[in-house]
């Protein structure tokens, strides 16, 4: 295989945002990104983050949905329903208004039921994305390896039954193309049971530029892509979570060699 040289991506951009986020930061347990500057060190690799719209109420996301344009997703910040579209915290497809206000009501009630409400507003409103499979991709830096990149297909696959593929950059197309093959639930991006193939190459093009940002980035404690929406045609990640902290790699001489 080629070493990964993703088109657009500028790691030295993100070693500056980094650097700059980070000077005066002496918090041992890491400094967790806000939305926006998670979004922006993404940027710099080329990865696109669909915005997401906090609002309070009903009147709020109404707003939004108007300004974005319809159809919407609505989704709870309620931690144990995050991404869980089938205990209804997310609803999708939201054509006006009307049908938009009822789905409000009914996710704060069912928020309601729950204890570990999360900070800040208790919504957000989305633009919708096209059709598709649901994936994760994560990376994290391992004090051993360094960075350490993991794949797998949302819900009950990765979460219960621990379909996870994992690699370690720097990796190669060739390495990306295995780590998405690897999962055993990945048939369903290539017509499972007479449904369309899906865009992998714009999966893989995602984990590539995830991968050269983590291999260049020891500072980039975590990052969790969740999810990332698989169509026939392209990818779009619709959230991301990023944690950075002060960090030195065992394998710095290595890496300083190959470079």
């Amino acid at each position: 295989g080629r070493p990964l040289h993703p088109d657009g991506a500028d790691t030295r951009a993100a070693r500056r945002l980094v650097t700059s986020w980070l000077a005066g930061d002496a918090r041992a347990d890491g400094l967790d990104l806000d939305p926006a500057r998670t979004a922006a060190l993404l940027a710099t690799v080329g990865v696109a983050v669909l915005p997401s719209f906090p609002v309070q109420d009903a009147d709020e996301a109404v707003e939004v949905a108007t300004r974005i344009g319809w159809p919407v997703a609505l989704k709870t910040t309620v931690p144990a329903l995050r991404h869980r579209a089938d205990l209804g915290g997310v609803r999708l497809d939201v054509e006006d208004e009307p049908e938009l206000r009822a789905d409000v009501a009914q996710v704060l009630a069912l928020a309601a039921a729950h204890h570990d409400r999360s900070d800040g507003p208790p919504l957000e409103v989305q633009a919708m994305a096209p059709h598709g499979s649901a994936c994760v991709v994560r990376s994290s830096e391992d004090p051993l390896f360094g960075p350490i990149i993991s794949f797998g297909l949302s819900g009950d696959a990765s979460d219960l039954l621990g379909d996870v593929a994992y690699g370690v950059p720097p990796l190669t197309d060739v390495d990306v193309a295995e780590l998405v093959r690897s999962a055993r639930a990945a048939p369903r991006l290539f017509g499972y049971r007479g449904l369309p193939p899906l865009d992998v190459a714009a999966l893989e093009d995602v984990i590539a530029r995830v991968a050269v940002l983590a291999d260049d980035l020891p500072e980039l404690r975590s990052l969790e892509l969740n999810p990332v929406v698989v169509s026939e045609r392209g990818a779009v990640v619709l959230g991301a979570r990023a944690t950075l902290a002060h960090a030195d790699r065992a394998d710095a001489t290595r890496r300083l060699q190959r470079a």
